[in-house]
């Protein structure tokens, strides 16, 4: 018994040691195959990481060279074909191609939009793992200059005397009216991406004058289009008519007004709310038949912005962490050095003018052309040093600021009118108040060509300014500048304080911008 009970017990031993080995077998191979298992997920895993870098740094390119496109066909620049964008310190590269599409579209407003497409490719790779992306837009741009006033931020509009506007007027802010006499708005847009207010900006209880908006036409240049205008009451306007407000008919009016209390708001001396209401009162005229709209639309009728084009530096020199210029302590005046080891370059303007009048601390001048060559001689008869009177820097005294004027009808008989259409002026030393300096241009009735004038001062324009003659047509005209001054041409240097005599009626054909 003993016997056969060990010899069992032996079987079954080995028995079970077979079994121990077999489990351990099929832990061993359970083990190997969940490790390999894990390694496989673990590439898979590390492709998708990999992939989806790859895929959001190409997205990011994209965003990118959108970006750039936008910004050339803002600034009137080619669109570059290709680039390099930095994605969080990596550099991802794309290419711009036009595909074809070009259209140019009108809105309600007479504005025209050209719109031009482009396909944008970026492609990117994190460890092999390679993403090419593509992108199809049609870019929009819109001439600002449709604008008779853009602004782009809160925009005020307070003229002492009568005045009228007559084109397209947008604020990418709020928008204050008023006037002390008559504002006439002759147009079918008038538009703030905020609100518009019947008050002045500085002082909420000023809400003066007559502001009349013309009702909407579907093309307020035709002579030959229906001319109605309904005013856009102010606070003392409706305090007369019986109705509650805080500043006039404008965005703050929010509440309407139920003359006769019978639970509409059509009949007469009721009054809707702001939002329907502006839509309303500046519709187009009863029975128009040539289309519908509303001259007046404000935050309220859901504006957006109209992205203003890049605007190149109006300064005369600005930092440059490997400029070509430095400032002579001395002088106080920026002097040429070995390249690439100054302190400033000049600014955009002033570099590419092909003509640059720059007036010394001292009120001495020179001219230089494109390159750099001194032409002052040239121009003694062209350019003069003045002083004038200016209320706005005056502060209330009877001192003149300094201006360098600049005949432009000498300037063309000089052979030194720009070639490329690009003239730079300023004043080093610039300041505020009576230390502020200004450049005048007078006897700019006939331009000889295209003439944009730019400066880090503000810009005086005396008398008619490029109306033309029977020779010489008008001509694309612009001044960019910290401020834009007009002067009639009953403007003299005697003007003093409390001794300024009406204007003579005088035209401008320029674009200005501040």
């Amino acid at each position: 018994m003993k016997t056969r009970f060990q010899a069992r017990i032996g079987r079954e031993a080995g028995i079970a040691l077979v079994y121990a080995m077999f489990a351990v077998f099929v832990a061993a191979s359970l083990v190997s195959i969940m490790l390999t298992v894990s390694r496989v997920a673990d590439a898979t895993s590390g492709i998708k990481r990999y992939g989806g870098q790859a895929k959001y740094l190409a997205e990011g390119a994209l965003e990118a060279a959108k970006k750039d496109v936008q910004t050339a066909i803002a600034g009137w620049s080619a669109v570059p074909a290709s680039g390099i964008a930095a994605i969080n310190g990596t550099d991802v590269r794309y290419s711009v191609v036009p595909t074809g599409f070009a259209s140019t579209v009108t809105d309600p407003a007479g504005i025209q939009t050209i719109l031009t497409g482009y396909e944008i490719r970026a492609a990117s790779a994190v460890l092999n793992n390679s993403v090419t992306l593509h992108r199809i837009i049609n870019m929009e741009s819109t001439p600002i200059f449709q604008f008779a006033v853009f602004y782009n931020q809160d925009l005020e509009i307070q003229p002492g005397a009568d005045m009228t506007l007559s084109g397209r007027v947008h604020s990418n802010g709020n928008m204050h009216l008023g006037s002390n006499a008559t504002l006439t708005v002759n147009t079918n847009y008038l538009r703030a991406v905020g609100d518009i207010y019947r008050h002045r900006k500085d002082d909420p209880t000023q809400s003066l004058g007559t502001v009349r908006v013309r009702r909407w036409v579907a093309n307020p240049f035709d002579p030959l289009e229906p001319v109605q205008y309904v005013r856009m009451n102010s606070h003392s306007q409706m305090d007369g008519l019986g109705v509650t407000n805080t500043s006039g008919y404008d965005s703050s009016f929010l509440t309407p007004h139920d003359a006769n209390g019978n639970g509409d708001y059509t009949d007469l001396g009721d009054w809707l709310p702001w939002g329907p209401g502006a839509l309303e009162y500046w519709a187009q005229p009863s029975s128009y038949a040539n289309g519908s709209g509303s001259t007046v639309h404000s935050a309220d009728h859901g504006m957006t912005e109209a992205v203003a084009p890049p605007i190149g530096s109006l300064s005369m020199f600005e930092e440059s962490a490997a400029g070509n210029y430095v400032l002579n302590p001395v002088t106080g005046q920026y002097d040429a050095c070995a390249p690439g080891t100054g302190t400033h370059n000049m600014g955009f303007y002033h570099a590419n003018a092909d003509l640059s009048i720059i007036t010394a601390a001292n009120g001495t001048w020179k001219a230089f052309d494109k390159a750099g060559i001194d032409v002052t001689s040239s121009l003694v008869g062209v350019i003069s040093i003045d002083q004038m009177y200016d209320a706005r820097q005056a502060g209330g005294t009877n001192n003149k600021i300094r201006v360098t004027e600049i005949d432009v009808f000498a300037l063309t008989a000089s052979g030194l009118f720009p070639a490329n259409g690009l003239l730079y002026a300023a004043h080093y030393g610039e300041g505020t108040g009576l230390g502020a300096k200004g450049i005048r241009l007078t006897n700019g009735a006939v331009l000889p060509d295209a003439l944009t004038v730019v400066s880090e001062d503000p810009i005086y324009v005396h008398g008619d300014y490029n109306v033309g003659d029977a020779s010489h047509p008008k001509q694309g005209a612009a001044v960019i500048g910290d401020a834009i001054n007009l002067l009639s041409k009953a403007w003299n240097d005697s003007k003093v304080q409390n001794m300024l005599p009406a204007a003579q009626a005088t035209t401008y054909n320029v674009a200005m911008i501040t």
